[in-house]
């Protein structure tokens, strides 16, 4: 189920790794009270996104491993994997942040956590499959789906409000020019 949704989270990477920053931030001006304004919003929004996004997976993978038998080596691999989820949620530097998630998804990337060794986990193909596949798993990864929509609406409202604000800014340094 989560391996459909790959390429939107890899758009999400790319995306995230693209947001404003809190130390790599540029502005045109800025002394500019609304460009600071948008860059701060563009900012709070992505920590938003990447804690919804730390979130759904620790909603997700809490529900399989509370199927799992606790001994097994697949709910000690998802405990290890929500521990890391939760602490990145803590961390309040976008920077830092960003960068543990793209560690995370590295990791979960070369991680068997959606792949079946009876050994690991206690269950069949078909059984690890349907606990994967679970209505209620798909009800996290589609609210997941939103939560992202909901951020790329908002980020192309801010740059919409920049592209604006650029745009005002040459034709009144223009209009200067020609006085």
């Amino acid at each position: 189920m989560l391996l459909k949704y790959f390429p939107l989270v890899l758009l999400l990477a790319q995306c995230i790794q693209a947001a404003p920053t809190s130390n790599g931030a540029t502005t045109a001006n800025p002394n500019d009270p609304t460009q600071n304004e948008l860059e701060q919003e563009a900012h709070n929004e992505t920590i938003k996104l990447l804690n919804a996004l730390f979130r759904a997976q620790i909603a997700y993978f809490s529900g399989v491993r509370v199927k799992l038998s606790s001994s097994s080596q697949r709910a000690r691999d998802i405990e290890l994997y929500v521990s890391r989820l939760r602490e990145a949620i803590t961390e309040t530097d976008l920077d830092k942040k960003n960068e543990m998630w793209l560690k995370i998804f590295e990791q979960f990337s070369k991680s068997p956590l959606l792949l079946n060794k009876p050994e690991e986990t206690g269950l069949s193909n078909d059984e690890y499959q349907a606990l994967l596949t679970d209505s209620k798993l798909q009800e996290i990864a589609q609210s997941f789906i939103q939560d992202v929509s909901t951020y790329f609406w908002k980020m192309a409202q801010i740059s919409g409000k920049v592209v604006e604000l650029g745009v005002d800014d040459y034709f009144n340094h223009r209009s200067m020019q020609h006085q």
